[in-house]
């Protein structure tokens, strides 16, 4: 036999690779874990909607990763994460059958960003949606040889943080930010 015959495929043969059913499939997994999802039509309206997010919070103080997309953001970066209101990241990667986020952290995009302020704000390019977690791990394996250089976490987020009590009433941000909102470009 071949190798090419021998090879399991874990793609499940239900989930779409067609980018726009990935792309609703990503935003109504990720609303049903309490998460929220904002399509903006052009990358160019990207900072105006941040700063209206910034706004609509209330926030006072916002962390951000060093990212191209956020250099004219008009915001200064808070260095002091466990006292920022709002924390900014990109999202490397999207899993649409449960709605997840991905973020591949290094010394430029610390994991904490994410995790600390009770505001996590990600911003997601659509193209990079993929069917399920089995097509971010090919995907993963066919662009990064060095993974030691890359990052040194690989953070899956489903919705807001999460946590329930012996009688199962469930509370959201006691470990982690209470809202999670993308912003997909």
């Amino acid at each position: 036999m071949s190798k090419n015959t021998t090879e399991r495929t874990f793609a499940n043969p239900q989930l779409s690779t067609n980018q726009s059913k990935l792309l609703n499939d990503f935003i109504v997994n990720f609303e049903m874990v309490s998460g929220e999802a904002h399509l903006l039509g052009k990358k160019e309206n990207l900072i105006e909607k941040i700063n209206k997010l910034i706004l609509e919070l209330d926030a006072h103080s916002v962390s951000f990763w060093n990212m191209e997309s956020l250099k004219s953001l008009e915001l200064t970066s808070e260095t002091d994460l466990a006292s920022a209101d709002i924390g900014i990241t990109g999202a490397d990667f999207a899993i649409a059958d449960t709605g997840t986020l991905v973020l591949l952290s290094g010394s430029e995009q610390p994991r904490l960003t994410s995790l600390l302020p009770p505001v996590h704000i990600a911003i997601l390019e659509k193209e990079n949606i993929v069917a399920n977690i089995h097509a971010l791990f090919a995907k993963l394996g066919n662009s990064y040889e060095n993974y030691d250089k890359l990052c040194s976490c690989i953070s899956f987020i489903t919705g807001p943080s999460r946590t329930a009590d012996i009688e199962l009433n469930l509370t959201l941000g006691v470990h982690g930010p209470g809202r999670a909102i993308v912003v997909i470009i």
